[in-house]
């Protein structure tokens, strides 16, 4: 082959844009008018990868491998937007296929109009698919002995693999700042995962068909017999030939799906004489490519970074926080470019030993955009020093150390980030401060030597000099991640801080709760088009921070100091326009030291005792095991879905109802509705429950305990949009409350010798918000007179005394009153309620209209939702709903129940963090040693030593109350016992 010629580099479009709607289909990006750009914008990065730097490429398993794709000569193949000459050959083609979601059809129009002012050629000819495209290429590039690759996991063009063509499959990884990885599949790999050379692919595929596409095959032949067939005879027209010799069933239907079978190959195989809007090859190099003019065109859409990854100097003259093309982001679930993957906001398990708290793990980067549109706030203009690079240097004298420590007493405020050797805060010993006065100048403290040579201030008079400042009420430290910084200073000898804390992490959060990620490199990348300094690039896998010199680790950690400072400068007037800052100093940072506090107590947990339940679990899973072979006659894998699909929908023939990529759902729900007809599910479902029990909690909590032989959780502040903490490594927010499994777990977490646990759990919360938000006379009446709300609503509902309501009737009513929260609609509650659908709907019609409040509340919030974009809770937390006006019935009918949702849910969060600001305050006012330990959901767990329990639970009790004054008042149920799993 003439290795010579440039290789061509074909993209099917339709696959790449699929493939990042769906990536994004639950959080999707969009732009400032509310717009979904998912798919423009995985499609954008990915040309911009392969332009730049090239895309990666990954063996099967996802592993990145050093090679890179980039390509000198490139196409992006287009569908026909009519019919093709298959639909004329065939008019049932595709015609099962679900229509394109409306925001994924208006998106083609976009990618079209960035490759054209990109200037990558696109090919799209009437009647043709781009699968033909892609053929008619790659035969021209087979005669001129020129490379080709295709870029799609289309199953289809493994027929053209081979003679120098290939296919690029996008991998497992999808990486927002590669677009794709992409795997190598050629001959080799064809014959690895069909049994067969390429050539011979077509005939498999005509054999088995594509539901996909509507093509029929040889009804009930699969794919291992297509392939077994395929390997005894080597070709569709030796099947036939040899037709005679192949007994029994698959005989039987191979004679009568002949026609169909050669019907279907005539429609899978690929045309290669499409008549191409191009002269030659060569027409497709990419050497003139307009990068200015499509970055541009990304800005308007909001794609700050994607301009960038194009045209470095896209964003030159816009010096504005968040511009009104920015767009909004749901909270993707795509991944970072540089930090280790993690929940947000805490260490990971498994991130490189010794980063910086600025950077320590925080979760996938999936905030690509700046600030919301209708946030009604003048954004401020950021002045240029904060674009600048800084000035950074090692302080290696204590007297120079004083100097500069006392300057920021004089001012009052300072930054401050940890360097250290572990990502464990209350375990890591300190290699370093770093801290700074005003953006652009930092300083690094060593405390210990840098290769074992640097010289390096006394541990000792280090700490002693910033205990001073930690200890002073007067100051503010800003840190980002500041929850890890704070321990890692409680760690070292510091006693609890004085000084206030500015988190630019959470504030980060409160300024955009639907952000994902908020690593200190991308708010810097998002906020200032700047770049930072990779850990893995200053620290060898496997090494610590001291084992860098000096200078490296003085630019490394300086620039954290620098850049967080930049980012208060960036956030604080943020917040204060939106009227969140209040919110952000007076709940959100007291409750930062006091989550650190909690997370280095623990909780004390009996291993063994969870060990002896895992026993008795095995046992029961194992007789649930016994009791689904028996009614299905035969043992099969339960874990497998495949398997599942099979006993549910083929042997049993239950009537499917919700289908997948990969055969007829499952899920939870599915099994739920089909277990009213038939036992298998039923068991299915317990099962399924014990054993996530049992792998999750279970065989892991005993081991996850530290050396004091506590449980150590970490309480993620960032974690949600709502504003509820979240729990990790455990996380112990999803431990069943009122199952007696989740009991049994809870009972192996105790307290020490000599002391009590006390569990205080708010009554009602949410209910009770809603009574206050919506002002409903009977709600209000209700928790007023202390009565059960659930059966007061029984009562109104179904016309009876209240002393005359069935525990049926009680649990419906509940069952609604908690649901109207969450936007439960008619469908869902005949689902739950096992009713019909028309007397679900009844139900809620008559609920509205016993609480006319509360029907008044809903659409009032959804009609200021729809003005201001936003939904808030009591305090004034905002949560920003960009598809509260959408056009797509069901993005709006979601986007509804978020609006609903928040202010509830939000508020109780917010009175929870309230309430144990104030418990903390009183505690050691009155110097009472208890202390919490654990919060979950609406219940706080605190330890105490015997002889004051009853004293602490009244005092627990009053300061929850009294947390916030409602229309309705809080009520908390207080109890003290030895284990948690003794409390209600």
């Amino acid at each position: 082959m003439n290795t010579q010629k440039d290789p061509i580099y074909l993209i099917d479009a339709y696959g790449l844009i699929y493939r990042f709607y769906f990536a994004f289909m639950n959080r999707p990006l969009r732009n400032s008018k509310g717009e979904n750009v998912s798919a423009l914008f995985g499609f954008a990065r990915t040309i911009g990868s392969l332009l730049n730097d090239g895309a990666p490429l990954a063996d099967k398993a996802g592993t990145l491998l050093p090679n890179r794709i980039r390509p000198d000569h490139l196409a992006v193949a287009f569908d026909s937007p009519g019919p093709t000459f298959r639909h004329q050959k065939y008019e049932a083609y595709k015609a099962t296929r679900q229509k394109a979601p409306e925001d994924l059809h208006a998106q083609v129009p976009l990618v079209q109009q960035f490759l054209e002012l990109l200037k990558v050629p696109l090919l799209q000819v009437p009647g043709y698919e781009a699968d033909d495209i892609i053929a008619t290429i790659a035969e021209q590039c087979r005669r001129e002995g020129r490379p080709c690759y295709t870029i799609s996991s289309d199953k289809d063009l493994l027929q053209l693999v081979g003679d120098g063509i290939y296919q690029l499959r996008p991998g497992k990884s999808t990486l927002p700042q590669e677009g794709i990885s992409l795997e190598l599949v050629g001959p080799e790999q064809v014959k690895a995962e069909w049994g067969v050379p390429p050539a011979k692919v077509l005939d498999i595929l005509a054999l088995i068909g594509d539901s996909s596409d509507n093509i029929p095959g040889v009804k009930g032949i699969g794919e291992k017999t297509a392939v077994k067939l395929m390997t005894r005879y080597g070709s569709l027209d030796e099947i036939y030939k040899n037709l005679a010799s192949i007994e029994g069933s698959v005989g039987k239907k191979l004679a009568e799906g002949r026609e169909m079978a050669y019907f279907s190959r005539s429609l899978i195989e690929l045309y290669s004489t499409v008549p191409l809007p191009i002269s030659s090859l060569d027409a497709l190099a990419i050497h003139d490519l307009g990068t200015r003019e499509a970055a541009q065109f990304l800005l308007q859409q909001g794609m700050k970074q994607a301009a960038l990854f194009l045209d470095p100097e896209a964003t030159k003259g816009l010096n504005t926080v968040g511009t009104a093309s920015n767009p909004v982001q749901s909270g993707s679930p795509a991944l970072s470019p540089r930090a280790p993957a993690g929940s947000s906001g805490s260490p990971a398990p498994n991130a490189p030993v010794g980063t910086s708290s600025a950077r320590s793990a925080l979760s996938p980067d999936t905030s690509l955009f700046g600030n919301f549109p209708g946030k009604a706030l003048e954004t401020e203009s950021i002045p240029e020093q904060l674009r600048q690079p800084g000035t950074y240097r090692a302080i290696t004298d204590l007297a120079e150390l004083q100097t500069l420590l006392a300057k920021a007493r004089e001012q009052g405020m300072m930054t401050l980030d940890f360097e250290t050797n572990s990502l464990e805060a209350w375990e890591a010993r300190v290699v370093g401060f770093s801290f700074a006065l005003e953006a652009g100048t930092a300083y690094y403290v060593p405390v210990m030597a840098h290769q074992g040579i640097s010289p390096y201030i006394d541990e000792n008079q280090a700490r002693a000099e910033l205990q001073k400042i930690l200890l002073d009420p007067a100051m503010t430290i800003v840190a980002h991640n500041g929850k890890y910084d704070y321990a890692v200073a409680r760690h070292w000898g510091i006693p609890r801080w004085e000084g206030r804390i500015w988190d630019t992490m959470v504030a980060a959060w409160v300024q955009d709760p639907e952000r994902g990620n908020y690593a200190l490199d991308s708010l810097i990348t998002a906020h200032l088009g700047l770049s930072t300094t990779p850990y893995d690039q200053v620290v060898p896998k496997g090494s610590t921070f001291d084992t860098i010199n000096l200078e490296t680790a003085t630019a490394y950690s300086c620039e954290d100091a620098d850049y967080t400072l930049r980012m208060k400068a960036i956030l604080e007037p943020t917040l204060q326009a939106m009227g969140c800052l209040d919110l952000f100093r007076n709940l959100e940072m007291p409750l930062l030291p006091i989550l650190s506090e909690m997370e280095g107590r623990g909780i004390k947990i009996e291993a063994e005792v969870l060990r002896s339940y895992g026993k008795e679990l095995a046992g029961e899973l194992r007789s649930i095991e016994k009791s689904i072979y028996e009614l299905v006659g035969h043992e099969f894998n339960i874990a497998s879905t495949k398997q599942l699909q099979d006993v549910l929908f083929k042997e049993r023939k239950l009537q499917a109802s919700k289908k997948t990529k990969t055969g007829y759902s499952t899920d939870v729900a599915v099994l739920e509705e089909l277990a009213r007809e038939d036992p298998v599910p039923a068991y299915i479902l317990r099962y399924r429950t014990l054993a996530k029990l049992k792998s999750t909690y279970v065989d892991t909590l005993a081991d996850q305990a530290g050396r004091d032989g506590r449980l150590h959780t970490h309480f993620v502040q960032t974690g949600t949009a709502t504003g509820r903490l979240s729990s990790r490594d455990p996380n112990l927010q999803n431990i069943p409350i009122r199952d007696e499994e989740g009991r049994r777990i809870r009972q192996a977490f105790v307290a020490e010798p000599g002391t009590l646990l006390i569990s205080a759990d708010y009554s009602q919360i949410e209910l009770v918000v809603l009574a206050h938000l919506s002002q409903d006379p009977g709600l209000i009446e209700a928790f007023l007179k202390g009565v059960d709300v659930h059966r007061r609503t029984a009562s109104l509902i179904f016309g009876v005394p209240e002393d005359q309501v069935s525990s049926e009737q009680r649990r419906i009513a509940k069952t609604i009153n908690f649901g109207v929260m969450y936007g439960m609609s008619a469908f869902r509650l005949s689902n739950e309620l096992g009713i019909s659908r028309t007397e679900a709907q009844t139900f809620i019609n008559t609920y509205f209209t016993t609480y006319k409040g509360i029907r008044s509340f809903i659409d009032t919030t959804i009609q200021e939702t729809e003005r201001t974009g936003y939904s808030q809770t009591i305090l004034g937390r905002r949560r920003y709903i960009p598809t509260i006006n959408s056009r797509n019935k069901t993005e709006k009918a979601a986007a509804e129940r978020v609006a609903i949702n928040t202010p509830i849910q939000g508020s109780a969060a917010d009175i929870v963090k309230l309430a144990m600001i104030r418990l903390d305050r009183a505690l050691r006012k009155k110097g009472n040693p208890a202390q919490m330990l654990l919060q979950v959901h609406d219940e706080l767990i605190l330890e105490c030593p015997e002889a004051l329990a009853e004293e602490t639970a009244r005092l627990v009790k009053e300061e929850m109350e009294q947390a916030i004054v409602l229309r309705v008042p809080l009520r908390v149920s207080v109890e003290t016992g030895k284990r948690w799993g003794d409390f209600h």
